[in-house]
């Protein structure tokens, strides 16, 4: 009987993930992943660059359900077409090229009912990136 309890324990969870943990995702599975990429790209504004970054490839998603979702965004990116005095927008603001400038991990803190987004982290490179 022990081993039974075990045995439906030890299936249950490894079939469900634990409430908060992170969870793979597949990277088109939702176009928010690419909006919410592109989001955090348009506020990294520091250092001396001239333009905005752009993103060209999503290359991970994991999310995290917690009072709102929590989303964590690996990316490539290369310089955009869009100073900074512009208005990012990822339909406006191309690449230059299609060369990789930087791959990027962003955590983006979601709460679309209150209308509240914030990143949390953006590093690039192994390198903490300015953001505003």
């Amino acid at each position: 009987r022990a081993v039974a309890v075990l045995m439906v324990a030890t299936l249950t969870c490894q079939g469900n993930p634990a409430p908060g943990s992170w969870q793979r995702k597949q990277v088109g599975e939702d176009p928010k992943f690419e909006e919410i990429a592109h989001f955090a790209v348009s506020k990294q504004v520091g250092g001396d660059r001239q333009n905005f970054d752009t993103v060209l490839e999503i290359l991970e998603v994991d999310t995290q359900l917690v009072a709102g979702m929590n989303y964590r965004i690996k990316f490539t990116t290369a310089e955009s077409t869009c100073g900074l005095t512009e208005t990012y927008s990822k339909e406006h603001c191309a690449p230059k090229t299609r060369d990789v400038k930087d791959t990027c991990t962003a955590v983006v803190y979601d709460v679309p009912w209150l209308n509240e987004r914030s990143i949390t982290s953006f590093t690039c490179d192994g390198a903490s990136a300015a953001s505003s």
